[in-house]
Parts: structure tokens; sequence; C-alpha cells
């Protein structure tokens, strides 16, 4: 008996399919219960669990903490208090926009403070990227309608300032009067 090549096709995507059917049946679940310490409250960070409770997969970044110890990097820290204020006052405005008995003028004032938000946020993670590009490979910017300011990591010569200026000028509108520019030691 001849095989075609259409025969020989077909039959390699059924194997194919079979051993996807397979491999996915063999590595998505394995039945058992997922194992928690029940005398832990917290949980961790990143944890993910599926909907059927076949596993728990942790995934952990290193971000815990000893009690009375810092974070290593304050950078971190500082983008982290930036966004969880972001995301509240995120969600003050989607409140207002949810509220059936808000009138149209403050639904109107609701999505013109959320574009300007999302405008400051495209502004400082595009001068932060900016000034990562220059070398400072930390820093933080924090841009409003009054102005903006800047902490790069290290110390913060005159021509160092000179190129802060420019990449937020450029990317903000802002005259360098508004501009403030801030280094760690």
């Amino acid at each position: 008996m001849k095989f075609g090549k259409k025969q020989l096709v077909l039959a390699s995507l059924v194997l194919a399919l079979g051993a996807a059917v397979y491999l996915n049946w063999q590595f998505a679940g394995t039945n058992k219960l997922p194992i928690s310490d029940s005398s832990s409250e917290t949980s961790e960070l990143g944890a993910a669990q599926l909907v059927n409770n076949a596993y728990v997969e942790t995934v952990t970044d290193d971000l815990k903490q000893t009690p009375g110890s810092s974070s290593a990097d304050p950078f971190s820290e500082a983008r982290l208090a930036r966004q969880n204020s972001r995301d509240e006052a995120m969600d003050l405005l989607d409140d207002v926009l949810e509220d059936v008995d808000a009138d149209s003028d403050a639904k109107k004032e609701a999505v013109e403070q959320a574009a300007v938000i999302a405008q400051n946020i495209l502004k400082e993670t595009n001068v932060e990227n900016l000034l990562k590009a220059k070398s400072y490979e930390q820093s933080v910017a924090y841009v409003s309608e009054e102005g903006c300011s800047v902490v790069v990591s290290g110390e913060i010569k005159d021509s160092d300032t000179l190129i802060i200026q420019e990449i937020v000028m450029e990317q903000t509108g802002l005259s360098a009067d508004k501009i403030k520019i801030i280094g760690t030691k």
C-alpha cells in the first residue's frame, strides 16, 4: 500500500497532536493537594494558584525583609510608593466614573484627571529610560503639573545637571526652573 503526501502530513499532525495532549496531561496536574503551612497567615509575593487547586506555584523575588531592616534599593521603594499612590488615585477616579448618581461634569473631570495621570506616567517612564541609557542606572522621576523632581544615584556634577535637565525638558515640556534634580550619596 502506497501513502501519498497528504496521508503522511495528516499522520504526522495526528501524532504531534497526540504528543501535545499527552505532554499537557502529564505536566498539567499532579492531582495532589497543595501543601501549605497553616501557621503562616501571610501569602507569598507572586503566589499563584489554579482554580481547581491542582497545584500551587510560588515565585520568590527576594523582596522579603527581616523585621527592622531597610530595603537595599530605595529606588524600588520609591517606584512602588509612587505606583501605590497612583493606584489609589485611579481607584477614586474609577469610583466617580462608576457612580450612577455622579453628574456628567464630574465624570468628565475624572476622565481628564485619569488622562493627566496616564501622561505623567508615560513621561516619568521616558525620563527614567533615557537616564538609564545615559548611564544613570538608578533614577526615579516624579512628574506633575507644577514640575518634575528627579532622584539619581550618586553625586551630581554640573555636566550631569545639564544632561538630566535636557532630558526632562524634552520629555515633559517643562522649563528648567521647574525641574529639581537630587543626587544620592
